[in-house]
């Protein structure tokens, strides 16, 4: 299942995500695509698109901690996102996560 949602949660910037997760949609779904555009800053730009495929494998309901835990592993310097934001955008589409 492809999901495609813009947002802009508190505290964050504009971000557009698009994913692809198995069915059925919930918590447990695992992500087996991730794509995250939008207003914000990752230094450098290459790792982020590393995090983006490493995270290709995590369940649904684990992504916003996953992002965050492979932020830091990768030292990426970002302002305007975070696992909490990303999380907070995908609860719109999916609720129970």
């Amino acid at each position: 299942m492809k999901i495609s949602v813009i947002g802009k949660p508190e505290g964050c910037k504009l971000l557009r995500i698009f994913l692809e997760v198995t069915e059925p949609l919930n918590r447990e779904s695992i992500i087996m695509s991730l794509n995250i555009h939008g207003d914000f800053f990752a230094i450098p730009e290459e790792q982020f698109e590393e995090v983006e495929q490493e995270l290709a494998g995590t369940r649904l309901g684990h992504l916003g901690e996953n992002f965050d835990m492979a932020v830091a592993d990768h030292r990426i310097q970002i302002e305007g996102i975070s696992g909490r934001c990303v999380m907070e955008i995908l609860r719109s589409v999916v609720h129970g996560i």
